[in-house]
């Protein structure tokens, strides 16, 4: 039987053979140009993550900017500090991060980057302003003036040249000359933080409390997110004796930065000054628990302890900021576990001097025969009287313990010989008045 095929071709078509094999060249070379680029890392494989784009550093300098509005001046910094890594030849990111350094207590590190900027520019006045502002807050008044100077000489216009040159010149007590250049600055610039922040200077450091306080807040207004800013405010609030105030300024800052332990140090301060000495002690604690090794904060508790009667616990602070101590020493009850740290003892100098010689007094007062602290306190006596020869109130404090001494080298004495003899009285010597000058916080 035929079957119909109607009309399809059942016949296989031969293709073109050259055009196929053209096809697969193309591909080969393809495949092994699409390895290399692999290769190399050009391309990545399906699936990879795309990698993150590099921020720019101007993206790190409004980050920086952001965090010293916010008060976050740590984290300014180290934005800072990035977008000069990425660009190191932009000079406005040194000189920003410069006077940003200074506000958060990086003044050694400021001059360095001013200094940096200078190099960038010589010409610059602001350069040499913030130089002169870094320079300033390091002690340097003399440099620090004739940087200020230099900027004004570069462009006569600069407020900020003009209100660090006013703070230099506060510094060197040179007031008239102070005030005219602070007035000048925010004469130049209405809106400027730092112009307001030397004018209140200025004016606490002139004993001009109330108007002070007036500038500071002006400050404020501008930049409401800056803890320096709130501590001048409650310093100059004690001063006045608005003390509760005081602490509200106090408390604000440390709402800012919680880690900050200034704030700390200045509500205790507030307490001491109005004899609320448990309050007082409270908040050195919680300083502590914050810098467990700073023997300066130690020596403020021993203080407070001494002037609460509390002997017992006054020697062991008093011993660790003159001795030196180790955490597990101290009074502070750790958490368990917490590392056992050495708390390295303070130099003698003009901070330290009321510890010093009240450490003499409390080792004096609680010299027994079978504690002989006096052998103590005597090298303390001589390495104080070196140290503040020409101070009547010092050495009368001194002259009071040795003679404290002298009874419980007689009760010693007795003792061996088989009397009696009472334990020593503890040494009543007034502390020395704190210097004139700005308030401390």
């Amino acid at each position: 039987m035929y079957l119909n095929r109607g009309n399809f071709n059942l016949r296989r078509t031969r293709r073109n053979s050259m055009a196929r094999i053209a096809v697969y060249i193309i591909l080969i070379f393809a495949g092994l140009y699409l390895l290399n680029l692999r290769e190399r890392g050009d391309i990545q494989p399906i699936g990879m993550p795309t990698a993150t784009a590099t921020r720019s550093p101007a993206s790190f300098a409004e980050e920086a900017e952001k965090q010293f509005s916010a008060g976050r001046l740590e984290q300014a910094v180290l934005a800072y500090e990035k977008a000069i890594e990425l660009d190191p030849t932009r000079i406005e990111y040194h000189i920003r991060l410069a006077r940003i350094q200074v506000y958060a207590d990086q003044a050694e590190e400021a001059v360095k980057t001013a200094g940096d900027a200078i190099l960038i520019d010589p010409n610059n006045s602001a350069a040499h302003a913030v130089h002169a502002l870094a320079l300033d807050w390091t002690g340097d008044y003399a440099n620090a003036g004739d940087a200020a100077v230099r900027a004004i000489q570069l462009d006569p216009n600069n407020a900020l040249a003009h209100a660090y040159y006013a703070e230099v010149l506060v510094d060197q007590q040179r007031w008239a000359q102070a005030r005219d250049e602070a007035k000048q600055a925010l004469m130049l610039d209405p809106n400027s933080m730092d112009a307001y922040r030397v004018y209140g200077y200025y004016l606490e450091s002139t004993s001009n409390y109330e108007e002070a306080i007036q500038a500071y807040q002006s400050a404020l207004k501008i930049n409401p997110n800056l803890a320096f800013l709130y501590m001048q405010i409650g310093v100059n609030f004690r001063q006045l004796q608005q003390y509760d105030t005081a602490i509200q300024y106090f408390q604000r800052a440390n709402a800012i930065n919680p880690q900050d332990i200034d704030p700390y140090l200045s509500i205790s301060r507030t307490y001491f000054q109005i004899g609320e000495y448990g309050a007082s002690a409270q908040y050195l604690e919680e300083a502590i628990t914050i810098d467990p090794t700073n023997a300066r904060i130690h020596g403020r508790l021993g203080l407070v302890y001494f002037k609460a009667l509390n002997y017992e616990s006054a020697i062991i602070e008093l011993g660790c900021a003159v001795d030196g101590c180790t955490t597990l020493t101290d009074t502070i009850d750790d958490e368990d576990g917490a590392p056992d740290l050495p708390i390295p003892p303070l130099a003698l100098d003009k901070d330290s001097l009321e510890a010093f010689y009240t450490y003499s007094s409390v080792l004096a007062a609680l010299s027994t025969p079978s504690n002989p602290h006096c052998q103590r306190a005597r090298p303390l006596f001589q390495q104080i009287r070196a140290f503040a020869t020409d101070d009547a109130i010092v050495n009368a404090i001194l002259d009071e313990n040795e003679a404290v001494c002298q009874i419980a080298d007689a009760n010693a004495t007795q003792a061996v010989l088989g009397g009696g003899g009472g334990l020593p009285t503890a040494a009543t010597g007034t502390p020395a008045p704190t210097p004139a000058g700005t308030p401390t916080p």
